[in-house]
């Protein structure tokens, strides 16, 4: 293997990896806002006053 055909493929490892991020964090990103609610719900609830 040559060197620009290494450096090619480093390049793919890393639009992999960038794209496998993306595609992982999307769902939470869909999903947060109609559980949100819920997340500040049990903050409050477990908040203490005193």
């Amino acid at each position: 293997m040559d060197a620009e055909t290494i450096a090619e493929m480093n390049t793919l490892v890393e639009v992999v990896k960038y794209g496998v991020i993306v595609v992982a964090a999307v769902p939470v990103l869909f999903i947060y806002p109609f559980i949100q609610k819920y997340f500040v719900k049990g903050v409050m609830i477990g908040a203490v006053k005193g």
